[in-house]
């Protein structure tokens, strides 16, 4: 067996071996002869036959097929076609993002008009990584440690590990970026006694900031315990590029009058240049651009790009997002109650970080003493997975202490369950959770209330299950519907599944029912579901890679009752005509996120409805989510609340609200940010002539879309 660690990155991926004779570990070099491999997969289309391109010919070819060359798929690994991250990612990436086929809701990329998950690409890239390790070590690669950013939530780890086995690698285990580089440090540093370390990790597109005590037994092993952890998604060495490529741009339409920022291939060509410029800049004060033949305005000449660009001028532009970053390891030391005196080592991660003004930023805020620079930061995560792939040893057995591999969910000599078992091996990890792992209950006159079971920043794996008792409602079937976030509100939160659990016969309503959660070493939840005295227990563990299309609607295992009344059937269906009379005849004015998150509401009214075990508590949970959805859909609910306003407004508000409707229909699909102003003009109209319609006075609360409708149908 050959294991090496992997450190999967957004911009570029780096591969390690680690040797047990010298007790060390090294970068291996690809195909190309080179540490890094671009984490770029693309699709080239030749005399009608497609191939797949993975590094760096990928990233060669994709000049000329942009829309067909995935970058930063890392962005995306785990996430909905609805989640916010991928809308924002659609606006700045150059290939086509769609909901998946057969309404999975997770978001996929297109290449020749063929749709792919995340993981599948992210696998592309473990793929080749593993065989030009093999082709480096002179044998079969089977196993891997694979790191992830710390903030990463469960989907997003499953995801990871989905595109590993799909790769054909046993997965030892999912590790953060910062631990990994706390233990490459760790091993290098062989110093004695504990250490408090701060790791600033600056990749190519997230940025991580983590805190640790390390420190070294009586043996000399390691030993790494995460104390907090904060990041920023947006943030990263691609944002220093984006300013360079800004400024080409600039450059170009003053020479040729247009601008080429729409241009896919002069983009991703301005990028290159950009980053070259960018690493120019760390070792001069100033670097040359030079763009032969850049862009061809319509009807224009050719345009090269001669360029000069400073790092005095550099450094200015790049000061704000330096600021945030150091705005972060201030709110990671204030979380900890720590200042700059009590981290004892500093860690610098990440290509970003060899941008001058980025290290003596960070050498100015803790002093100079405490930065250790003496490990290639674009390599020191891989080399800490290479690290720890190298020296696990397998899950212990908390009964008999047998060690069995990382992959097995119940002990090979005496059968007992794993799901506590700690991680052996030389170097010792106490992880925490990065958000909280809960269910969505009913609390009073509160639905949908995230009531957290495992908090965050609980260490991990559990000794013991985490227990939290609920009361149910009448009826035979449990529904247990699992959260992970910090949101108050548990739809605002990462739904990781629901759980059903048909019992064998009916319980009164207000009859206890258990629910506990345990959390293995590789993340994996098993939750647990009792009703004491009565032997009914139903245990299962979720799978947080899988579709949630399909899923039943989300429905506490908790509620206070039910008076019996059976009005929400009816409040429901009402909802659900509303909802999709909204959808018909205003979906056009929606982006595509709120649009498919009412699809899904939708569909889970639907199964609701159809449920001969529906719950009235969890049936009044989506008729506001659907109310919810059409008066907080903003221009598309402008114009829907326009169109009923009118029936009891004046002549003179009709007129002037038609006039400004009219006015954004001609203009949203050509001129966005002008509908949007008179979007606000419009909402302006309505909320006058609401205001003199009878009864507005006693709909006092905001959210209350019920007394809204009424007031609307009067």
């Amino acid at each position: 067996m050959k294991a090496i660690g992997i450190d999967l990155g957004t911009t570029n991926s780096v591969v390690a071996h680690y040797d047990p004779e010298r007790a060390g570990a090294t970068v291996l070099t690809n195909s190309d002869g080179e540490n890094l491999t671009p984490s770029v997969v693309g699709l080239r289309t030749r005399d009608g036959q497609e191939s797949i391109l993975v590094g760096r010919t990928a990233v060669n070819f994709g000049v000329r097929q942009p829309k067909d060359t995935i970058v930063s798929v890392k962005r995306l690994m785990g996430r909905d076609f609805a989640d916010p991250v991928v809308a924002r990612s659609r606006g700045q990436l150059n290939y086509e993002i769609t909901p998946g086929p057969d309404d999975d809701p997770r978001a996929h990329v297109v290449m020749g008009e063929q749709a792919y998950a995340p993981a599948h690409v992210s696998s592309l890239i473990l793929e080749k990584l593993r065989r030009d390790a093999s082709r480096a070590l002179g044998g079969e690669v089977t196993h891997a440690v694979i790191t992830v950013p710390a903030y990463f939530d469960n989907a997003q780890r499953a995801a990871t590990r989905e595109a590993g086995e799909k790769a054909n690698l046993v997965v030892k285990k999912i590790i953060d970026e910062p631990t990994a580089a706390a233990i490459a440090f760790g091993l290098q540093a062989g110093q004695e006694g504990r250490h408090r370390v701060l790791v600033y990790d600056m990749g190519g597109g997230t940025f991580d900031i983590s805190i640790l005590h390390t420190a070294r037994d009586q043996q000399g092993h390691g030993q790494f315990q995460v104390l907090s952890f904060l990041g920023d998604s947006w943030l990263g060495g691609d944002d220093f590029d984006r300013i360079i490529v800004e400024e080409i741009i600039r450059w170009v339409t003053e020479r040729s009058g247009t601008d080429p920022s729409t241009d896919a291939r002069f983009l991703l060509e301005a990028k290159r240049y950009a980053e070259q410029a960018k690493k120019q800049l760390s070792q001069d004060q100033e670097a040359d651009i030079t763009i032969p033949a850049a862009f061809r305005a319509e009807g224009g000449p050719l345009v090269d790009v001669e360029m000069t660009i400073t790092r005095e001028w550099f450094e200015e532009q790049i000061e704000p997002l330096v600021a945030r970053t150091m705005s972060l390891v201030q709110q990671a030391l204030t979380k900890q109650d720590l200042t700059p005196e009590h981290i004892s080592d500093v860690l610098l991660v990440g290509g970003a970080t060899l941008t001058p003004k980025v290290y003596q930023t960070v050498e100015a805020f803790f002093g100079q003493g405490k930065v250790r620079r003496t490990i290639n930061p674009m390599e020191c995560v891989a080399l800490g997975a290479g690290i720890l792939a190298g020296t696990l040893q397998g899950l212990e057995c908390p009964s008999c202490r047998e060690i069995s591999d990382e992959s097995a969910t119940q002990c090979r000599a005496c059968g007992h369950s794993l799901a506590a078992a700690p991680v052996v091996g030389e170097n010792k990890l106490y992880e925490r959770t990065g958000s909280a792992l809960g269910i969505a209950a009913v609390k009073g006159t509160h639905a949908d209330t995230f009531v957290p079971i495992i908090p965050r920043d609980t260490l991990y794996p559990l000794p013991q299950p985490m227990r939290r008792s609920f009361e149910t409602i009448d009826g035979r079937l449990i529904r247990v519907p699992v959260y992970e976030g910090d949101e108050p509100v548990a739809s605002n939160n990462k739904e990781v599944g629901v759980i059903e659990y048909e019992l064998t016969e009916e319980i009164p309503g207000g009859t206890r029912v258990d629910i506990s959660f345990n959390y293995d070493s590789s993340r994996i939840l098993t939750v647990t579901i009792t009703v004491p005295g009565t032997g009914q227990l139903y245990t299962t563990t979720l799978r947080t890679d899988a579709p949630r299309a399909s899923r039943p609607p989300a429905v506490a295992g908790a509620a206070d009752g039910d008076d019996g009344d059976l009005r929400w059937r009816e409040d429901l269906e009402r909802a659900d005509l509303l909802a999709r009379q909204f959808l018909e005849q205003y979906g056009q004015y929606l982006d595509p996120a709120p649009a498919m998150k009412i699809r899904r509401d939708l569909d889970q009214a639907q199964q609701a409805l159809a449920s001969p075990y529906a719950d009235p508590t969890e049936c009044r949970r989506l008729t506001n989510l659907l109310q919810s959805d059409v008066f907080s859909s903003g221009l598309a609910t402008e114009l829907f609340l326009a169109e009923r306003v009118t029936d009891g407004a004046t002549p003179r508000q009709t007129q002037e609200i038609n006039r400004a409707v009219t006015a954004i229909q001609t203009t949203f699909h050509h001129d966005r940010r002008t509908a949007d102003e008179q979007a606000r003009v419009l909402k302006a109209l309505v909320a006058s002539a609401l205001r003199e319609r009878d009864y507005v006075d006693e709909i006092a609360d905001a959210e209350d879309y019920g007394g809204l409708l009424r007031l609307l149908e009067h």
